[in-house]
């Protein structure tokens, strides 16, 4: 018989069987969760780095596809070593072709595509859609090193572009994940449950920091920085997810780009740092405007964008957001005790009327947007089709404008000033022309906003300036050109070193040089302004306003400009004839005016003999119009110029005929007598 002894010796070696089975257990079951978990974070890790390849490298799937040169991309990978545990990576295609490759300094692989074999592995994890992952362990320096081997497909959008293969050391990671089991093994003879639970703890804690870790890369690929609202790249992929997966009857997606009004002033006034606190305060203003299914991005410095899903019965509510939008924005932001008054400005497209695909539809609100800027800024205007013929017409001027800059295709018509008399020609207004590629001429009110605002306009009337002068110094001594200037050149040149460099390099005397500005110039910058046009005075250049009475009128620049001349608006020229009108006693005060600060007159668009009378009457200096002649071209200005030089030929002639005559005359007297 088994003594009591002996029976709790055989009860407690079970026991201890057990627990030593279940220590070995748990040792190779924590041993194996250890790889799982290097194994897991190496593959999460390249696949992180192949959505970081597409976010931070652009057209990658071209580079990978052998459609785009790998030296465009090379300068967009040089800060792979900052990410992670990635020591290099290569990129292989879809046929298992090596094309990139981070160990070498050109990311070229050692041997070009065309002489290389298929690497096995990657056409297996392409044609199973797997993963491959290996380790090992060497010895450097005397110390061990883990080295991970993953290999992932390239994947981006449910389409598969390659595949990545990673190499990352796992040293740092492996030997913590030891450390942590071997301080569980310590513990697993005492607490059996706990030695069981241990590497699941351990394997949830880091499927945890890599997950973090995972959203976090993750937000800053697909959010901004400042505002924390998605940007233009996550923007454009959640707009592609709607319309692919947007059932016909399950409703459509509006977009709506809402553009902050006059937001450079605060930059430049009151500096970036309020700036952009006042785009923070913008972004949370719009998202309590959205319910949950709008989705607010930043896509540029003071632009953001909306996206809307509707109900095609309640199509109101994106015209409803949109004025929503422009009220709140009207509201003025307090930031720092100071208020803040900007607005904004709203375009909108919608599908399927305004665009199927993401192209479509965000060049729609795009042009949207630039028309509700250019017609009703801090307004919301909706696409029409109209809007995109007017965009593809500005598109053929701008590249008219291009071409005739640069092949000198531009013509300048001259259009003759005379004395109110209408006999004596005092000079020309040199006026721009230009015609599209099929000999039709485009209004300069129509070319010259575009080269405005495509910033061609300084380059433009530097020409025109140039080619007037030229032209003039062939006419007679006492005529003068006068040439218009854009308010922006002012911005973008230097004025008076650039009417200097023309006139010296032409030869022009400047008192035959009539430089005619609008009010426009003087809104903006206006000591600037009115410090440039003295120095342009101080050179012997005449200074004109032109289309005086119209626009910003203000009798205050009339003693702050170094003005010679004011040129009356041809608007008023439409009712002057008419006793007892309105234009006629408001063109009768400047006249007057001028008289007093010694200014000459001139009134443009004088068309009939009986506006002329009252412009006699009124005591006009100088008309210009279609009475007294049309814009010329250089033929029929030469023509002219010719003319009128016989003519005064003949009149000194017929003079000194007339004095002979006359001596004649008298000799013949005095003989008879």
């Amino acid at each position: 018989m088994q003594t009591k002894a002996e029976k709790g010796t055989f009860g407690i070696l079970p026991l201890i069987a057990a627990i030593v089975i279940v220590g070995i257990g748990a040792f190779f079951v924590s041993v194996d969760a250890q790889r799982s978990m290097m194994r897991a974070d190496a593959e999460a890790q390249a696949r992180a780095w192949s959505t970081f390849l597409f976010s931070r490298v652009p057209n990658i799937q071209h580079v990978v596809s052998g459609q785009q040169k790998l030296a465009d991309a090379v300068t967009y990978m040089w800060g792979r070593n900052s990410y992670g545990t990635i020591e290099e990576f290569s990129v292989y295609d879809l046929n298992g072709i090596e094309r990139i490759d981070s160990s070498r300094h050109d990311f070229r692989p050692p041997v070009p595509p065309e002489l290389q074999a298929p690497n096995a592995n990657a056409l297996k994890i392409l044609a199973e859609n797997t993963t491959y992952f290996s380790s090992e362990k060497e010895t450097v320096d005397g110390a061990a090193k883990f080295t991970a081997h993953t290999m992932v497909r390239l994947f981006h959008r449910g389409e598969a572009y390659g595949v990545l293969e990673v190499v990352s050391d796992e040293t740092a990671n492996w030997a913590n994940l030891g450390d942590e089991i071997q301080r569980a093994g310590m513990q697993i003879l005492g607490l059996v449950l706990l030695a069981f639970l241990l590497p699941g703890l351990l394997f949830l804690r880091r499927t945890g920091q890599l997950r973090f870790a995972t959203n976090r890369l993750k937000h800053t690929v697909e959010y901004d920085s400042l505002t924390g609202t998605l940007n233009r790249s996550a923007f454009t992929a959640l707009l592609h997810d709607k319309l692919v997966n947007t059932s016909p009857r399950g409703g459509e997606v509006a977009v709506h780009f809402v553009d902050l009004d006059r937001f450079k002033n605060i930059n430049d006034t009151l500096g970036h740092a309020i700036g952009d606190q006042v785009l923070s305060a913008t972004a949370q203003r719009l998202r309590r405007l959205l319910g949950t299914r709008e989705r607010l991005a930043r896509l540029g410095a003071d632009e953001f964008a909306i996206l809307q899903p509707f109900n095609p019965s309640s199509s109101e509510v994106v015209d409803q957001l949109g004025h929503d939008i422009t009220r709140e924005m009207a509201r003025p932001f307090f930031i720092e005790n100071t208020e803040i008054q900007i607005g904004a400005t709203v375009g909108t497209a919608a599908s399927p009327e305004d665009g199927t695909t993401v192209d479509e539809l965000v060049r729609a609100a795009d042009i949207a947007l630039a028309h509700a800027k250019e017609t009703s800024r801090g307004g919301v205007l909706a696409f029409n089709r109209e809007m995109e013929a007017e965009r593809q017409s500005r598109q053929r001027i701008e590249t008219r404008l291009r071409h005739a800059l640069a092949h000198q295709q531009f013509e300048i018509h001259y259009q003759p000033l005379y004395g109110i008399d209408g006999e004596m020609l005092r000079g020309f207004e040199a006026l721009l022309r230009l015609s599209d590629d099929d000999g039709k001429p485009i209004s300069p009110a129509v070319f010259i906003p575009v080269a405005e605002e495509v910033g061609l306009i300084g380059a433009v009337g530097q020409w025109v300036l140039t080619q007037s002068a030229l032209a003039a110094r062939e006419w007679p001594d006492d005529l003068m050109v006068s040439v218009n200037l854009s308010p922006l050149q002012f911005q973008s040149h230097d004025m008076p070193k650039l009417v200097r460099e023309v006139l010296q390099k032409t030869g022009l005397p400047p008192k035959r040089l009539e430089l005619e500005v609008t009010e426009g110039v003087l809104i903006t910058d206006t000591e600037k302004v009115l410090r440039e046009l003295r120095e342009i005075k101080n050179l012997g250049v005449s200074i004109a306003l032109d289309d005086f009475g119209t626009g910003y009128s203000s009798l205050g620049y009339l003693w702050s400009f170094p003005f010679d001349k004011l040129k009356v608006d041809k608007s008023f020229m439409t009712d002057l004839a008419v006793q007892g009108s309105k234009s006629r006693e408001i063109l009768a005060t400047i006249v007057a005016l001028g008289k007093v600060l010694d200014l000459k007159i001139t009134a443009e668009g004088v068309e009939t003999e009986e506006q002329v009378k009252v412009l006699r009457d009124l005591d006009c200096d100088l008309v210009q119009g279609f009475l007294w002649g049309r814009p010329l071209d250089a033929d029929h200005l030469a023509a002219l110029l010719a003319e009128r030089v016989q003519k005064e030929a003949m009149e000194r002639a017929s003079k000194r005929l007339q004095r002979g005559l006359g001596k004649t005359a008298i000799a013949a007297t005095l003989k008879t007598a």
